[in-house]
């Protein structure tokens, strides 16, 4: 009887972690689907005001994926008082990847302000 509710416990969990994943990656496709053609043009306006050549098709075969917040800020969790701290945990920005020959880029558009900015590796 216990090896039976055990089991049917575990099936519960995977059940439920399921549906939780599923939410998940439809909730961030509807998301950059949604924001995609803003962040290419703010992207590529970013790129024109810093004089970087950008590939004319680097939107259809760049990677692209949702992050929230920004990582690379110095804020405390428990910090909520902080200025950056909606920054830190909560904004949600759109990160694109292109690789070419000479050099990398890594567009980063913040969805809240509609900004982008660039990084060239």
């Amino acid at each position: 009887m216990r090896v039976l509710v055990l089991v049917l416990t575990l099936l519960a969990a995977a059940k439920i972690g399921t549906q939780q994943y599923l939410i998940a990656s439809a909730k961030t496709d509807i998301i950059v689907s949604a924001y995609r053609d803003r962040a290419v043009g703010a992207c590529r306006e970013a790129a024109r005001s810093r004089q970087i050549a950008m590939p004319a098709s680097w939107s259809a075969h760049g990677a692209v994926r949702l992050v929230i917040g920004k990582s690379n800020l110095d804020v405390a969790l428990w910090q909520i008082d902080h200025r950056l701290w909606q920054t830190r945990y909560k904004s949600p920005y759109l990160i694109f990847t292109i690789s070419e020959a000479p050099l990398r880029i890594f567009c980063e558009f913040d969805i809240a302000h509609g900004a982008a900015s660039l990084i060239t590796m």
